[in-house]
């Protein structure tokens, strides 16, 4: 067994890392960075309390290091954990600069480690129904893609790096990232970005809106968010010269963990009622409306890809280079909402490359 760290106990590490590391049979979870109260040991009585970072990357025991801490120390924690030896999975967004994300790449290849950004979003059933309409070419020429995520908080949180104006806060970096993600994986690199971005909440806060158009030679997709919306409609519109595709409901799986629910466990993934899609298509002059039950989720294909690629067994799936792309998507959203300007982006078959949907889970 792989040995694991984890470097922070909220809600990332409480909600998804800890409990899918501890549903891996390959995976150790060993030790937990809480500089205060050690409120983890309530939840796994066996584990270690480090008291500092430093303590983590200083075990020789210790495989894995898990950066889940905010978006401005993922580059700083992840390249003294390779540094150290250690393997390490670093929370999305990888890292706030093109720059620091190259370096870190180049750091894992010299130090021959495993480096992964956790894009659990490919995971769920959003992703996984649309990539699967999109595959079996039921909807023709795909014009037009339309992705929310939605949520009605009027709350201020105390966390800073989400709330206030700094790099890498607020939904974009936050939510866009996952829509950004699931784009590239299924269609590839754009050509260009026009975006609207606001914060609805109070004038000095992060963004909490955003309203962004990704160009492709032929088609347009329209990534979109809200922190004000009460009913929510289709999370995934798809549409093509032969048919429609609505998808509704949310995934289950972040919700099972939070109630203790972890994969192996009787339901897990198991789409409710509420989660299905309305597929609406027309060929050789028969249209046919259907819906369809969604797709159960599966994120324990994370960390079990994570041990296999460690142990040479598999490709490694989540790799940093797609994670950087999605950085990249995401700075130049921003600077397009910033100057109220199109925004070109330029092409790179090796990144396109990195998305070849053979290589994805």
């Amino acid at each position: 067994m792989l040995n694991v760290a984890l470097c922070s106990y909220g809600m990332s590490g409480k909600v998804f890392h800890a409990p899918l590391i501890a549903a891996e049979p390959g995976l150790n979870l060993h030790t937990i960075l809480q500089r205060s109260e050690p409120t983890a040991l309530a939840d796994y009585p066996q584990v270690h309390i480090a008291k500092t970072f430093e303590e983590i990357i200083a075990n020789p025991v210790i495989d894995l290091v898990v950066v889940n801490t905010p978006n401005e120390l993922h580059y700083p924690m992840t390249k003294a954990a390779l540094l150290a030896g250690k393997h390490v999975v670093v929370e999305k967004p990888f890292t706030l600069s093109l720059d620091e994300g190259n370096e870190l790449i180049a750091l894992a290849q010299q130090q021959q480690k495993i480096l992964s950004v956790f894009q659990n979003k490919r995971l769920e059933s959003d992703h996984l129904d649309a990539q699967k309409i999109i595959a079996s070419g039921a909807l023709g020429r795909i014009v037009e893609v339309e992705w929310h995520y939605d949520r009605y908080r009027t709350n201020i949180t105390h966390k800073k790096w989400k709330e206030d104006k700094l790099p890498g806060s607020g939904t974009w970096f936050d939510l866009g990232i996952h829509m950004v993600d699931s784009m590239l994986c299924l269609f590839g690199k754009p050509g260009a970005v026009y975006a609207d971005m606001r914060s609805l909440r109070r004038a000095e806060g992060s963004t909490d809106y955003f309203n962004v158009c990704f160009h492709y030679d032929d088609m347009r997709v329209l990534l979109r968010s809200n922190t004000f919306v009460s009913e929510k409609g289709a999370t995934v519109s798809i549409h093509g010269d032969k048919g429609s595709f609505l998808k509704f409901g949310q995934d289950v799986q972040e919700g099972q963990l939070m109630q203790g629910v972890i994969p192996g466990k009787s339901g897990w993934a198991q789409p409710g009622d509420d989660n299905y899609s309305v597929q609406h298509t027309h060929h050789h002059g028969e249209t046919k409306r259907q819906v369809v039950a969604g797709e159960r989720g599966c994120y324990e294909k994370y960390y079990r890809n994570i041990v296999e690629a460690i142990l040479d067994k598999a490709p490694l799936l989540f790799l940093p280079e797609q994670s950087l792309l999605g950085v990249e998507l995401l700075l130049a959203g921003e600077e397009s909402a910033r100057n109220g300007v199109l925004i070109y982006l330029t092409s790179d078959s090796q990144q396109r490359k990195s998305y070849d949907p053979r290589y994805l889970p």
